[in-house]
């Protein structure tokens, strides 16, 4: 008898394979794919599914994801991206996102993952809100917010007064799509020179 652990339900094998739940039932349906029903849910078998991802893909659906990731921007919103406050006793850092979906087929921003130098890396995490983005729509409220330890306070305002020092701060988010072809995902890096954001310093 199998495993428990060598079984996996629809969401768990959907994840591991990077499609939809969906997709992966159509696999099931076209005989592409082992699955039990079991009541309301499907059973698949881990060494099944580790063999539909060795198999290459049919022809065409990973340009149709390339596609679609082509037309998936993800960038700082315009007005007020970046608030920095190295004030104590609650230093923090907050970042909005502005995520746009030029394509024809609705997405859902799943979730970004984020790292924020100035100069060298101070703040890492994830926006785990989901959200439906229609086509030809944009949307302007992703947040991420890191609270700053006191090392990297006193690394950033070094690097925001010394005039010898030369600093950008810099943005590297990756995001994860749920579409009807399966996740895409949408990475980019995005610098602000020094100057060009706002940072609430401490008392000299």
């Amino acid at each position: 008898m199998a495993s428990i652990e060598e079984i996996l339900d629809l969401n768990e094998a959907a994840s591991i394979a990077g499609v939809t739940p969906a997709r992966l039932r159509q696999l099931i349906e076209a005989g592409q794919l082992r699955g039990k029903k079991i009541g309301n849910s499907w059973a698949i078998m881990a060494a099944d599914l580790d063999s539909l991802i060795g198999r290459s893909r049919g022809p065409g659906r990973p340009d149709e994801r390339k596609a679609l990731e082509s037309r998936l921007r993800v960038e700082l919103r315009p007005m007020s991206p970046i608030q920095i406050n190295l004030h104590q006793p609650s230093p923090d850092l907050q970042v909005w996102f502005r995520v746009d979906n030029r394509s024809e087929l609705e997405v859902e921003l799943d979730r970004l993952l984020v790292e924020v130098w100035y100069p060298h890396p101070v703040a890492e995490g994830a926006v785990l809100d989901r959200h439906s983005i229609g086509p030809n729509q944009l949307i302007d409220t992703p947040h991420f917010h890191a609270w700053l330890p006191s090392d990297k306070v006193e690394m950033m305002r070094r690097a925001a007064t010394d005039p010898s020092q030369y600093a950008e701060l810099r943005v590297y988010v990756r995001a994860y799509f749920n579409t009807l072809i399966g996740t895409a995902s949408v990475q980019a890096s995005i610098a602000k020179p020094k100057g060009e954001f706002p940072i609430q310093l401490p008392p000299s």
